[in-house]
């Protein structure tokens, strides 16, 4: 099966069982994923791609406690269920949301050459091993400390995208009598353009010092939202992202730095 449609940075194929989704980024004839995604955030896609095409109801997926974690606060609406109709599949740098009963040789879907995004091989490998190296628990934490607590405690409102009554987004924290504040609604997942700046490598945040050589700078914007408060955002690392003020911009889960050894993940934009 070729996948020959786009949908939020991944090639994609709708059919009646569910939906196929596949990583564009291509090292010679070998599909890998992009600078900022891996395999759960490719099966976020995924899933999110399955909802957009319709479906609805629980889905059966293997994945451990942490995954299961980042899954609940990234999708609220989804329900995991062992034995339900529909199930979850990871192959190579993919994924896919099918009917159980459904008969598809996942380990030979192929992305569309028009779709591709070449990358050269040491251009991979130094991404990969900047992550490495950023993952490692002798690295010294870069940029402003954020704990593990606090990360957990704002996981849902982050990347589910919930704002706090008001609303303001992301949520502050804990009130001045130490109860948490009011949640508002779910903001939506695409979002406008209001303005833009281009970092270069030796100007980024020194969370993202490591892989910013590699990635050749990112692009930051504040985006609004048809209902609620602005935000800032990244664009997703390795995607054409000559953005201009107005454009039309849907936000996806993918990787944004690593703390204390533990992965960070959060929403991104690319153009909708």
């Amino acid at each position: 099966m070729i996948l020959n449609t786009s949908m939020a940075g991944n090639a994609v194929s709708s059919i009646d069982d569910g939906v196929i989704v596949a990583s564009v980024f291509h090292v010679e004839d070998r599909r890998v994923h992009g600078p900022d995604a891996d395999d759960l955030t490719v099966l976020i896609d995924a899933l999110e791609a399955w909802r957009h095409g319709k479906h609805e109801g629980p889905v059966d997926l293997e994945v451990d406690d942490e995954e299961r974690r980042i899954l609940s606060a990234s999708l609220p609406w989804l329900t995991m269920e062992v034995g339900a109709q529909h199930v979850a599949h990871r192959f190579q740098c993919g994924a896919a949301v099918l009917d159980r009963d459904a008969s598809i040789d996942l380990a030979a879907v192929s992305v569309a050459a028009e779709l591709r995004i070449a990358v050269g091989a040491s251009a991979h490998d130094a991404i990969t091993t900047a992550w490495s190296t950023e993952m490692a628990a002798s690295n010294v934490s870069q940029g402003a400390y954020v704990s593990g607590q606090v990360h957990d405690l704002g996981m849902g409102a982050r990347l589910g995208m919930q704002a706090q009554a008001g609303p303001v987004w992301p949520p502050r924290g804990a009130l001045a009598d130490g109860s948490l504040p009011e949640q508002g609604a779910c903001l939506p997942m695409t979002a406008r353009v209001v303005s833009w700046t281009r970092l270069i490598a030796a100007g980024c945040p020194s969370e993202f010092a490591i892989r910013a050589p590699s990635l050749g700078g990112l692009t930051s914007m504040i985006l609004s939202f048809e209902e609620g408060p602005s935000g800032v955002f990244l664009y997703a690392d390795g995607h054409e992202n000559d953005v201009s003020i107005d454009d039309e911009v849907h936000l996806v889960v993918r990787r944004v730095y690593a703390q204390d050894g533990v992965l960070r993940y959060g929403r991104k934009a690319i153009r909708a």
